[in-house]
């Protein structure tokens, strides 16, 4: 209230904003404009392809890896001293999934990425619900003119 009266001011506050790679990606993802062009993608969805495509290398090698274990244990391959130190020392660098540690971050980040989800979903509502308020008032514009209404939202 300045003199009585009811104002808007506008006031400069310092800001600082804090993201991890998970949300920009997801944020910059929802922000483009979906076209139906091939050549015309975004930067998420080339970053998650690369990671799609690396996630399956991993996993083909790992494969291998354990079937080589396995066949040593069967007796079908030679036992070989420094291959199997080769693959512990390479199984004791990777992060043990029972951890208490793992379950905190990993609910963390499922929590992040349905936020971030969650955050698009709104987004594109809310420009959905300016368009349809856009098309009102200009419908309702040019009807009500006679009759002093133009629109719904001033």
């Amino acid at each position: 209230m300045v003199g009585g009266a009811a104002r808007m001011l506008f006031v400069k506050l310092p800001y600082t904003l804090a993201t991890e790679e998970a949300e920009r990606i997801g944020l910059d993802h929802v922000a483009r404009i979906s076209t139906n062009s091939d050549t015309d993608t975004s930067r998420a969805v080339d970053t998650l392809l690369a990671q799609h495509s690396a996630i399956k290398m991993l996993a083909s090698r790992v494969k291998i890896v354990l079937e080589y274990v396995k066949a040593v244990e069967r007796g079908e391959l030679e036992h070989n001293h420094e291959i199997m130190r080769q693959i512990r020392a390479l199984s004791h660098r990777l992060p043990v999934l029972e951890s208490d540690r793992f379950k905190p971050e990993f609910y963390t980040q499922c929590n992040d990425v349905a936020l971030i989800t969650l955050l698009g979903t709104v987004m594109k509502s809310a420009n959905n619900l300016n368009q349809f308020v856009n098309m009102f008032n200009t419908v309702y514009h040019k009807q009500g003119v006679g009759r002093r209404m133009r629109g719904i939202f001033f």
